[in-house]
């Protein structure tokens, strides 16, 4: 089954969900300590990625001021790399990535295809 835009959008949108339930209330200590944390956020970023890889063009290019590349990027990273994987990288996308992307994402639900 071939999958749409707005069905990547709301993996993208549940993956980030996903990423806030798994570490509410910690900081970047605690994170860092939490195997099974990183590994389930690990995932979700993977999830992020490969959703983000297979947007149409059309709606990337609707939406040119999210980072496309580096998001496909980073999940090759964590698949290809994962002997590298960067904890305190991987916590600063937590912080600084997730809302921006979110803000972006969440109202084009409704318009996606």
């Amino acid at each position: 089954m071939a999958r749409d835009d707005k069905a990547r959008i709301a993996d993208i949108l549940a993956a980030i969900a996903d990423i806030r339930a798994d570490t509410l209330g910690m900081d970047f200590k605690t994170f860092s300590q939490s195997p099974v944390v990183v590994r389930s956020v690990l995932y979700s970023i993977g999830v992020i990625g490969e959703a983000a890889k297979n947007i149409s063009e059309d709606f990337r290019s609707a939406h040119s001021s999210l980072p496309w590349r580096a998001m496909a990027g980073i999940r090759d990273r964590i698949v290809h790399e994962y002997f590298r994987t960067n904890t305190r990288r991987i916590w600063d996308v937590i912080e600084d990535d997730l809302g921006p992307l979110e803000r972006v994402l969440a109202p084009t639900q409704d318009n996606a295809s």
